[in-house]
């Protein structure tokens, strides 16, 4: 499995991803001080909390990353299986569930860190500098910090269930547009448990976790079609 994910990454230009990861991650900082300034330019007590702040930043990061997780499983996998592609990836010498699943655990993995990365950095340096020259008047706490890192924990989670449940709609459409607008449509469902379950955590991994386990199903459907594609 860990050489088929390899040459995988081999024949995609992760740097193109990489490189888009890291913007993003630069817009979440701008963001998280632009808000503080904002809601102290404008007395906005609403965002006059660094767990409000932090809470939309997540949000934002799901927006971002979700686009790109979708844009990613669409060209590693959609993309893949379609047109001449398809005779191609199937006159490969491995088993044909195990390619598929290569591709998923790849991006996947790729999806997780790269946002994890470029949303803890970002929330890290935002509080830092906080703590030296504070926006507003709020209070940095332990508490904070681990809930905000859980909260971004569930957001990347969910990133990767959006890709996947959006990759599983333009795969059975095969359409990428359908792939897109699914993805749009879930950001707004994800996004709202995202804002619902800011101040509980563990309410937000658990809904990650049912997504996971439904995101699982999913894939067991996707990999049973790919086989009957390669008998028909």
């Amino acid at each position: 499995m860990l050489k088929l994910m390899r040459l995988e990454a081999q024949r995609i230009n992760l740097r193109v991803y990489f490189l888009t990861a890291l913007i993003l991650g630069g817009i979440l900082l701008l963001f998280a001080y632009f808000t503080a300034n904002a809601a102290r330019v404008t007395g906005e007590t609403e965002f006059m909390t660094y767990r409000n702040i932090l809470q939309f930043t997540c949000v934002i990061s799901l927006l971002l990353f979700s686009i790109l997780a979708a844009v990613m499983y669409n060209n590693v996998v959609i993309k893949e299986y379609s047109g001449k592609r398809l005779s191609l990836l199937f006159s490969y010498p491995s088993d044909r569930k195990k390619i598929f699943m290569a591709k998923i655990i790849m991006v996947f993995s790729l999806i997780f860190g790269l946002m994890l990365l470029c949303t803890v950095i970002p929330a890290a340096i935002f509080l830092i500098t906080e703590s030296f020259a504070p926006t507003i008047e709020d209070t940095i706490t332990a508490g904070l910090l681990l809930s905000t890192f859980g909260s971004i924990l569930a957001a990347v989670l969910f990133a990767n269930t959006i890709g996947i449940f959006a990759m599983g709609i333009g795969f059975i459409k095969k359409s990428v547009t359908a792939a897109l607008i699914a993805a749009f449509v879930l950001f707004g469902i994800y996004g709202n448990i995202t804002i619902i379950t800011g101040n509980s955590p563990f309410m937000a991994l658990l809904a990650a976790g049912i997504s996971i386990f439904t995101v699982i199903i999913i894939l067991v459907m996707l990999a049973d079609k790919i086989k009957r594609m390669e008998a028909d």
